[in-house]
């Protein structure tokens, strides 16, 4: 009984919902580096941030296009790329009630890796604020599937 009352007063005391967020939300993942990865929201029609920061540092940002279908509601993540098509990924979104508390970008960083290692002189489209990595996949920005709410802008 005590750890249902426990686990109810933790979901009451938690973060903001990305709902009550006018301005957008913020959401964050760790790659297996231990790198911080960031993903910015507004509105449906401003396009994702995406950034990495490494110890502390921003190294790289990016911005991608949050697209759904009509109708049977099927999404997508659009990455600008130096290729005349962009790399589109489905998304989904795991919600409590309204808000998005995750959104999952099925096999995203698996994808652009895998392009990078077919062409080398593939990339993303991404500013860079640090000097750009010489090793192969690190100069390649690859933001990681799966970002958990963390705050409102």
């Amino acid at each position: 009984m005590f750890r249902y009352l426990f686990a109810a007063c933790i979901m009451l005391a938690g973060p903001a919902l990305a709902e009550d967020c006018p301005n957008g939300a913020v959401y964050e993942a760790t790659d297996s580096e231990g790198n911080l990865h960031l993903l910015q929201t507004a509105s449906l029609a401003d396009p994702f941030t995406f950034e990495m920061h490494s110890q502390g540092q921003l190294v790289w940002s990016m911005q991608a296009e949050y697209l759904c279908s009509n109708g049977i509601s099927a999404c997508w993540l659009s990455v600008q790329t130096n290729d005349e098509e962009p790399v589109d990924v489905p998304v989904e979104t795991v919600s409590q009630g309204e808000s998005v508390q995750y959104y999952v970008f099925a096999h995203l960083r698996q994808t652009l890796a895998s392009m990078k290692m077919d062409d080398e002189q593939f990339d993303t489209v991404a500013q860079w604020s640090m000097e750009r990595p010489d090793d192969l996949m690190a100069s390649l920005a690859m933001p990681v599937n799966v970002y958990a709410f963390k705050s409102c802008k």
